[in-house]
């Protein structure tokens, strides 16, 4: 059983070296010499659920000319599929071994090629493989920087703030049931449209608002 079969009937905080090793008949040790860690091990099977979510972003940056309406609605997916399973996404993007992301989606896309963006994929390959949240986030703003819309300064704050927001709030719905999960990300979508409002409103209703 791969890492990934196990992640989609099992949060990832529950799973254990031992009952691993014996789903795939093998010893621990044996688990050991070829992974560093149980946690890596866990980022390397949460990548495919990462993928779905990076697949769904390209499309989103070829759909919108507005940078902040893309950037808006990039964060709205990100916390749909974020909400989710906030057990894989905090470990992929905040945990310990989230350095290592880029690399084990590197590994991936060496075997199974994805499109991303069609319009922009230079744009979208470098928010891929850029491991600091804060710093990809500010990728993201700067196309709204570059078009007057947004000082450099605000986009610098909003990069910070808005990451933060929702690793607070991820943090504060770990472990809840689905029902308070998906209310979670509703406050956190609510929470970053109103940190926006100095520089964003947004046109007619927000699905999911």
């Amino acid at each position: 059983m791969s890492m990934h079969d196990k992640l989609k009937s099992q949060e990832a905080s529950k799973i254990t070296v031992r009952e691993f090793a014996k789903d795939n008949g093998c010893s621990p040790a044996a688990l050991y010499r070829h992974f560093e860690s149980l946690e890596y091990l866990i980022i390397l099977g949460a990548v495919r659920f990462f993928i779905d979510y990076m697949a769904e972003y390209g499309q989103l940056i070829d759909s919108h000319d507005n940078p902040l309406e893309s950037y808006f609605k990039g964060w709205q997916l990100f916390n749909r599929y974020a909400f989710e399973r906030p057990d894989l996404y905090y470990r992929l993007l905040w945990g310990q071994y989230n350095t290592r992301l880029s690399e084990a989606l590197e590994e991936y896309f060496e075997l199974f090629p994805m499109a991303g963006s069609e319009r922009d994929p230079a744009y979208f390959y470098t928010l891929v493989f850029t491991n600091d949240i804060i710093e990809r986030d500010l990728l993201m703003l700067r196309r709204a920087v570059n078009k007057g819309m947004l000082s450099y300064d605000d986009a610098v704050y909003y990069s910070k703030s808005n990451t933060l927001i929702v690793k607070g709030m991820l943090e504060m719905y770990m472990g809840c049931d689905l029902e308070a999960r998906k209310q979670g990300e509703q406050e956190c979508n609510q929470l970053l449209l109103k940190n926006l409002e100095k520089a964003y409103v947004p046109a007619g209703n927000i699905p999911g608002m």
